[in-house]
């Protein structure tokens, strides 16, 4: 197994074949430790003004002191042997593409640099198996000139021994609530998945440079796709559910971003349990709608439209 080293800035700089994201040294903000690349990279980009753009910007780091997952929780990473990166994005389009196509580039990423099929367990977990490599976290706010800003997190375990990590995870703990709706303080009832890294799944170690130049170029093209598909056709920029314009779902880019993304979800057709802070939720994940929600068969034998929550696959 790998050690921990730093990247290689100059030559993941050379690998980088994207035209916006990432591209240059200007798009490119390195440092081997900070609280958290999300918060940064939003701090950075709230405050430019209406003749400056951040777009295209890309946290790097080693390490999160304060790395976080959905609802708060926390990521913990092993230092030098992930990759843990943060973008800043202007989306003109509705942001529950953005969930789909970046789960997308990272699971065209893993197969690139890994050789490996991972699969999406609702709504942005990465799975290989049953085991957990990678997540995504995406945050949104406004800059000084109004613009919506959105910053893509994502933090995949890369390198050494899936063991170790594990020791890690269960030593940092977590938090299992959305500060909304607070989850009592037992043990949650929806476990995590075991997680894992790329080498202990392929067998060898892969090149986080390389990863993250694969991963930059994959979420660039999906990104500037959809920016000029919905240019094109003069949609409505940057709306959120349930302010989406249905019209934009039958654009042929989001149509296969769509169905490549529901093709790639390990929770359809499972039995799972969901859990939303004190609610919990079990049945059928029958399917999504148009906005990526889910579609939760009850025992009861309602359906209902779950838009958040810890999802548990139960065994089949």
């Amino acid at each position: 197994m790998t050690g921990s080293e730093r990247l290689h800035l100059d030559r993941l700089r050379q690998m980088v074949g994207t035209r916006l994201i990432g591209k240059g040294e200007a798009r490119l903000l390195y440092l081997p430790v900070v609280d958290s690349t999300n918060t940064l990279a939003m701090q950075r980009a709230i405050e430019v003004g209406a003749d400056e753009s951040l777009e295209g910007l890309v946290v790097l780091t080693e390490s999160q002191t304060a790395g976080r997952g959905r609802q708060g929780r926390r990521w913990v990473d092993v230092a030098g042997r992930n990759v843990l990166l943060s973008m800043v994005l202007y989306p003109r389009f509705p942001l529950p593409l953005m969930t789909m196509f970046s789960a997308l580039a990272v699971l065209e990423t893993i197969a690139d640099t890994a050789g490996l099929v991972a699969a999406i367990k609702w709504p942005n977990d990465i799975l290989i198996g049953e085991r957990k490599v990678a997540g995504i976290l995406i945050e949104t706010s406004s800059d000084r000139a109004g613009r919506l800003v959105a910053v893509l997190g994502i933090g995949v375990n890369v390198n050494g021994r899936s063991e170790d990590l594990a020791i890690e995870q269960s030593a940092g703990g977590s938090v299992q609530s959305r500060p909304e709706a607070p989850a009592a303080a037992s043990a949650p009832l929806v476990q995590a998945p075991t997680p894992t890294t790329l080498e202990a799944e392929c067998g060898h170690a892969v090149s986080r440079e390389a990863f993250i130049a694969h991963l930059l170029e994959h979420v660039e093209d999906f990104y500037l796709a959809l920016q000029k598909e919905v240019e094109a056709h003069g949609e409505p920029s940057a709306l959120t559910a349930p302010a989406i314009s249905t019209a934009i779902f039958s654009l042929p880019v989001v149509q296969l971003i769509r169905e490549r993304w529901r093709s790639s979800l390990q929770t359809l057709g499972r039995a799972v349990r969901i859990q939303q802070g004190a609610r919990l939720l079990e049945g059928k994940a029958e399917g999504i709608n148009e906005s990526g929600e889910l579609l939760l068969r009850c025992h009861s034998g309602e359906l209902v439209t779950v838009t958040w929550g810890d999802v548990g696959h139960l065994a089949q």
